[in-house]
């Protein structure tokens, strides 16, 4: 081998190495972070999937101050209105018939929401509901699931219903203001959940999450992969008449809502009732033990939940039609004491998309 050659093989074997890159194990920890609370009487849970530690804890404290915030502005009843939150609900009914009245931002926007649910779903299902309820004893400074042998005098429910009339409300959303007709008053129960939902949500998503879940009692929320990818797994209830939960299904980037009548159920001598009234008749539902609805947002989820029991798969049928992007509804029906029949309004949507 010439001299030449020989040198040259020696300095390539014998030359550094080529610099590596040093790759270190990632000292952040992206393991899930569940945290329970309770908010509106209900269990509040949030799960953060994308995020180190501590961030993911700071981003799920941030969304639960932002639920207990909604809460309070939610909250309908005060005894005394200096205590109230300006632009509440509370403020809002203590100043029924007064004129118009500021309205928090936040809360603007739900109030529309709202009103617009009620005209939808012609009076069934609204925010001016406060008065019908305290008649059947479900609201009020002691509120109760268990009513009297007979529904309530009906002059009192009569009067109630007028309270309840979707127009009593007057919404200025340019001047953010609102206006309460004499003798109304504002509970947002089959709303309020879905929307401190939504409000959680929207915080978490600031915070930098890209794969979450919010659950408010039986109204829930998911975006992003979930754990494998294909969304976060949701379990129906086991409902009057059923030995074993009714099934379940995955939530990716969708919100859904249930009601039952073993959860806060309204009982008249020995039937139990979903613990919601129909402001057309006053009275609960009747013929059906839950109803189970997946949509965009949770607000939408919960109020159509409520408003489906109230009217019942025929005529929800009808009303489902007109809405854009069409969620998907699923009806119990029975009395409890036997297996439910089912109904459903695309519920095939939500199973292909859990495969």
């Amino acid at each position: 081998m010439p001299a030449v050659s020989f040198l040259l093989l020696l300095l390539l074997q014998t030359a550094d190495p080529s610099p590596r890159v040093l790759i270190q194990s990632s000292l952040q920890d992206l393991r899930p972070v569940r945290i329970a609370s309770a908010a509106f009487g209900e269990r509040l849970e949030i799960e953060v999937r994308d995020l180190p530690r501590e961030a993911a804890n700071a981003a799920i404290q941030a969304a639960m101050a932002e639920v207990a915030e909604t809460e309070r502005l939610l909250r309908p009843d005060t005894v005394d209105l200096a205590q109230a939150p300006v632009g509440g609900i509370g403020s809002l009914n203590a100043t029924a018939g007064q004129g118009p009245h500021p309205v928090d931002p936040k809360l603007m926007a739900l109030l529309v929401r709202t009103q617009e649910f009620c005209f939808w779903s012609e009076g069934a299902h609204g925010p001016l509901g406060r008065s019908l309820y305290e008649v059947w004893g479900l609201r009020g400074p002691k509120p109760t699931m268990s009513a009297p042998p007979e529904p309530p005098d009906p002059q009192l429910v009569k009067d109630a219903l007028q309270a309840a009339n979707c127009g009593a409300m007057k919404l200025r959303p340019g001047t953010s203001t609102a206006e309460l007709a004499v003798g109304c008053r504002l509970d947002l129960g089959g709303f309020a959940e879905g929307h401190a939902v939504d409000r959680a949500v929207e915080v978490l998503r600031r915070q930098g999450v890209k794969n979450g879940f919010v659950q408010l009692g039986a109204v829930q929320r998911a975006f992003g992969k979930g754990a494998d990818g294909r969304g976060w797994k949701v379990v129906l209830p086991t409902f009057p008449g059923l030995d074993a939960p009714a099934g379940r299904f995955q939530l990716r980037d969708k919100a859904a809502a249930m009601i039952s009548t073993l959860d806060g159920s309204l009982r008249i001598a020995d039937q139990l009732f979903l613990p919601y009234l129909n402001q057309r008749t006053g009275l609960p539902p009747q013929g059906l033990v839950g109803v189970v609805t997946v949509t965009e947002l949770a607000v939408d989820a919960q109020a159509l939940a409520v408003a489906m029991a109230l009217t019942g798969p025929r005529e929800g049928e009808l009303r489902l039609g007109s809405l854009r992007p069409n969620p998907s509804v699923l009806w119990f029906l029975g009395s409890g004491t036997g297996v439910p029949l089912q109904a459903d309004h695309r519920w095939g949507d939500v199973i292909a998309g859990s495969r």
